[in-house]
């Protein structure tokens, strides 16, 4: 039992719970940001003026320069997943799994979202915390709010992924081979540039997810294994790449405030941040981490509402916008843990759906 093929099966279990709990984290860490991004608060606290305050910057680079790269994280995140060890016999199994843990979460979230909306614009003293009329109630409205998200906003982003899980399989075909995928990749580039727009898929998560798809297609050595230098080197190059497109982003230069250096940039800024978190030992995640997904489902509402409430309650304060904004991600946080662990209890079922399955 202590040959060199048990050695090398027992190495290679443990870099696949290296790589697990490290995505984990990532994810984790990436749905914080999400809740930073939706928590900008200087209008509703301070006004127009807000925007001339120094809350107004301190936000700004958290929810607009570091939050930015949360979503295409996402996107990277779960096109490797899909791609890793990826081969067609395995494409049913795939999207079963997919099912389970992206679809009928959507369905569900998305009618619970419109049910919630339904009642609450109807309480007179809700209503004027959150200036909602009241909406209105039927199937039409119902269809729009499961299959468009309607009522839930940022599922827009589980939207595209679930249009891209469909469209993965046949992408494979053209990222598969490596001057295809490059050619591919440098396509959406192009389009990206000339602003191109496609109907219903966004062209910048089917980059996103193509170039992480391309990436561990032709990835030769699995995660953990590179050696310092190499990792120095890589870093090197990031930081490099992230530069140039800085310089060529600049006020009056080729790239600003086009498409394609936002998309890039987010890019770069999703790879410079996992190989950052590859050399941090994590702690072994545990299912607060792993169920970062029903996190990310109920930040909107509650980060809209306490900020809000806290508007009236302080209105023109500057400190307490900012205490609003930083602790926004760790309250929500103590919300998730408690709403997750109290419909574990009561109703695991549809706990299980609405989690995905994940941090059981």
């Amino acid at each position: 039992m202590h040959g060199p093929f048990w050695q090398k099966v027992g190495k290679k279990d443990m870099r696949e719970k290296w790589f697990r709990e490290h995505i984990w984290w990532m994810s984790f860490i990436l749905s914080l940001m999400v809740v930073w991004v939706h928590s900008e608060n200087t209008e509703l606290f301070l006004g127009e003026l807000g925007r001339e305050t120094m809350v107004y910057s301190l936000e700004n680079f958290f929810a607009q320069t570091l939050g930015q790269i949360a979503v295409p994280g996402f996107f990277m995140i779960s096109a490797y997943l899909f791609y890793r060890n990826f081969q067609f016999s395995k494409t049913v199994s795939k999207w079963k799994s997919r099912c389970k843990s992206l679809l009928l979460p959507y369905v569900l979230w998305n009618t619970l979202y419109y049910m919630g909306y339904v009642v609450v614009t109807r309480l007179s003293f809700v209503k004027k915390i959150i200036g909602k009329e009241p909406v209105a109630f039927g199937l039409k409205e119902l269809f729009q709010a499961v299959a468009y998200y309607k009522y839930n906003p940022v599922f827009w982003y589980l939207f595209q992924l679930l249009l891209l899980v469909v469209l993965a399989p046949f992408l494979y075909w053209i990222i598969c081979r490596k001057w295809s995928g490059l050619l591919w990749l440098l396509l959406l580039i192009t389009a990206l540039w000339k602003n191109v727009s496609l109907p219903i898929l966004n062209l910048d998560a089917l980059f996103y997810y193509s170039a992480a798809g391309y990436a561990v297609l032709f990835s030769e050595k699995v995660e953990g294994e590179n050696t310092s230098s190499g990792k120095k080197i890589w870093f090197a190059i990031l930081i490099l790449c992230w530069l140039t497109l800085w310089f060529l982003g600049r006020p009056g230069a080729t790239l600003h405030f086009t498409p394609v250096h936002t998309v890039l940039t987010r890019l770069l800024g999703v790879l410079i941040f996992y190989s950052i978190l590859k050399e941090i030992p994590f702690r072994p995640a545990t299912s607060t981490v792993k169920n970062s997904f029903f996190l990310y489902a109920i930040h909107f509402p509650w980060a809209r509402f306490f900020n809000k409430a806290g508007a009236v309650l302080f209105k023109g304060n500057q400190g307490a916008a900012a205490v609003f904004f930083l602790t926004m991600p760790f309250l929500i946080l103590g919300i998730s843990k408690v709403l997750g662990e109290l419909l574990k209890h009561t109703v695991p079922g549809i706990y299980e759906i609405l989690s995905g399955g994940r941090g059981q």
